[in-house]
This record gives C-alpha cells, sequence and structure tokens, in this order.
C-alpha cells in the first residue's frame, strides 16, 4: 500500500508541476517581453525557456502537454489563435531535445538540445508561417525577425536553469 501511496505522490507532484510550467509558459509567451511581429499575429518572446526547463525538470511526457498547453493558451489569449494548431503541434517537439535524467538542468546535452530545439521551433514556425500566410518567401523573411525568440529564450534558459542547479531543484524530481 505504501508503493502505491508513493507512486501517487509522485504523479501528483508531476502534475502539480506540470501545470506549473503551463502557467509559467502561457505568461512568458503572451505577456511577458511579448513582441509582436508581422501581420499573421506572430511574436517574439521568451516562453520558450519554461518549456526548456520543465523538459531538464519533467518525465519528456509531461512535459510535451505542458508545452503544448501553455504555448497554446498564449496563443488563445494574445490574439494570435491562428497559431494555435502549429504551435500545439510545435512546441512539444522543442522538449525531445532536452533530457531531464541527470541531477542537474544546465548539462552539456541540454545546452546543446536547447539550441538544436530554438532552430528546429524557428524552422517548423518558417514553414507554418509560409503555411499561413501564402509566401514561404515572407515567412523567411519574416522568420529573420522570429529568429530573435530563440536566441532570447536560450540565455533565459541559462540563466534561471543555472540558478535552479545552485538551488539544487532537480534533486527535488
Amino acid at each position: 500500500m505504501d508503493r502505491m501511496n508513493e507512486v501517487s505522490k509522485t504523479k501528483t507532484k508531476f502534475l502539480v508541476t506540470s501545470s506549473l510550467f503551463a502557467a509559467l509558459v502561457c505568461l512568458t509567451t503572451a505577456y511577458i517581453l511579448h513582441i509582436p511581429v508581422g501581420a499573421n499575429g506572430g511574436y517574439v518572446h521568451i516562453g520558450d525557456s519554461f518549456i526548456y526547463l520543465a523538459a531538464a525538470i519533467l518525465p519528456t511526457p509531461y512535459a510535451m502537454i505542458c508545452a503544448a498547453i501553455g504555448a497554446g493558451m498564449a496563443d488563445l489569449v494574445s490574439s494570435a489563435a491562428i497559431w494555435l494548431i502549429p504551435t500545439i503541434i510545435i512546441k512539444p517537439i522543442l522538449v525531445l531535445f532536452i533530457s531531464s535524467n541527470s541531477e542537474k538542468i544546465i548539462t552539456k546535452r541540454n545546452i546543446i538540445g536547447s539550441f538544436i530545439a530554438g532552430f528546429v521551433g524557428w524552422f517548423l514556425y518558417m514553414i507554418a508561417g509560409g503555411i499561413i500566410s501564402g509566401t514561404f518567401v515572407g515567412a523567411f523573411v519574416l522568420s529573420l525577425v522570429g529568429f530573435v525568440q530563440p536566441i532570447g529564450s536560450f540565455i533565459v534558459f541559462l540563466l534561471i536553469g543555472g540558478t535552479f542547479d545552485k538551488l539544487e531543484i532537480n534533486k527535488k524530481f
């Protein structure tokens, strides 16, 4: 019976933490350093940094769900609903490049993974922008401005992840 209680507590901890990260992703994507770009409701933000943090702390399925829900909600509340479908497909993919299999958040793998995730996200949103706008040339030009987003999210991930490592947050999971 104790084993079942322990499993239940662990699942509850993951669900609560996932919900917190989904809220942080939504908040930082929709409102904090939210810079509108282009005519299709697109914007630049630092919300991906919290997706990377979730991926470095939570098991992959939980991190993928909080990425989709948090970023999708941000699109809905920030008048960018046209991006909802691409967002709930693309944001969970970013999680796959980062690992939670370490006591540290900032590891060599996660630094490289967050860099790759930023590039992949940028590329996939460029493709989605071309589909939405009907012109891939215009989407590419606009995506050059949007390349600031993965760079900003990468820097914020390193700063917050480094702080979390000093506080030994990952050891609690």
